[in-house]
């Protein structure tokens, strides 16, 4: 069995602050005259910035592209939008809670004030994002990176022509007959010697017998060899991270080690059947996404070797 993980794509443009925030105004707005004009909230007031932060996502990208100004000017541009998409906050919350009195005696259009609560909580998780940015802090742990997609994440593989992606991290793992499993264990980067494991529990509970796992470095660790040993797997193929073992240098070593590259090809099948990006929001819809790929390759597999 060969073992790597590799990224599945949100269905989401390439986030940035500004453009965040932006987006939680014209997600506001909109909502709000829905909740309007279902008569749930006719005095209470949101105004219109759509325009006027457009015009500001429009200059930061005037300034990255041609100007090229300091990261200042950026900033100050970012803080302006921050400022104007929480003053639309501010007043989507006072109409959530008067719509939020009105549907309750009406007992109608509960659901969209839900909805207008939901978007609500995204869009000051998006503005606390942004003031941490604005203080210097330019890396923040589990950012969110969709209004409509709460799940992906920022995702660091070491590629050079791609070194950040947006979504889900993916375990994929296949055997010499060309059956795949694969599947997104978590949202987020988890380490990968921690999803060694359950690929070849699943493989062993379908009843497969596994003798030797071929992966990269990312799963030469203890923990990766503590899962190795509860399996019961006596013939790893898994160089060590940090200094290269003896073994690893003897030219049979490297003969075995050199199949485990065939996975990148079977992954890169995969994500031409549509592993490359999920259409389905969240992490359960990006679950079954890989899901159903999984099982429609596996069943041509199937009938291949029939």
């Amino acid at each position: 069995m060969r073992v790597d993980t590799t990224v599945v794509e949100a269905d989401i443009r390439s986030p940035t602050d500004s453009g965040l925030c932006a987006h939680a105004v014209s997600r506001l707005t909109r909502l709000a005259r829905r909740i309007k004009g279902a008569g749930l909230a006719p005095r209470s007031r949101v105004r219109d910035r759509r325009r006027s932060v457009g015009k500001q996502v429009r200059a930061i990208s005037a300034a990255r592209t041609f100007a090229r100004r300091e990261l200042a000017t950026i900033d100050r541009l970012t803080a302006e939008i921050a400022e104007r998409a929480r003053q639309t906050v501010r007043e989507a919350r006072t109409l959530a809670r008067t719509a939020r009195r009105r549907a309750r005696r009406k007992r109608t259009s509960v659901a969209l004030v839900e909805l207008l609560e939901h978007e609500l909580e995204a869009a000051e998780q998006i503005l606390a994002q942004t003031d941490l940015r604005l203080a210097g802090q330019r890396t923040i742990p589990d950012r969110r990176v969709s209004l409509v997609d709460p799940d992906a994440r920022p995702i660091r593989m070491g590629s050079p022509r791609r070194p950040t992606e947006f979504g889900y991290k993916a375990r994929v793992a296949d055997t010499a007959e060309g059956f795949v499993i694969a599947d997104v264990p978590e949202r987020g980067n988890p380490g990968d010697d921690g999803l060694l494991e359950e690929p070849i529990a699943k493989a062993k509970k379908a009843g497969m017998q596994v003798r030797s796992v071929y992966a990269d470095r990312g799963f030469g660790t203890k923990k990766g060899d503590a899962a190795l040993a509860r399996q019961r797997i006596r013939d790893p193929v898994i160089p060590r991270r940090g200094h290269a073992a003896s073994r690893e240098q003897t030219r049979g070593w490297k003969r075995r080690y050199r199949f485990r590259n065939g996975l990148e090809g079977r992954i890169s099948q995969l994500k031409r059947k549509g592993l490359r990006r999920t259409r389905l929001r969240s992490l359960a819809g990006a679950q079954t996404w890989v899901g159903g790929i999984t099982l429609a390759h596996n069943l041509q597999r199937m009938a291949l070797l029939i």
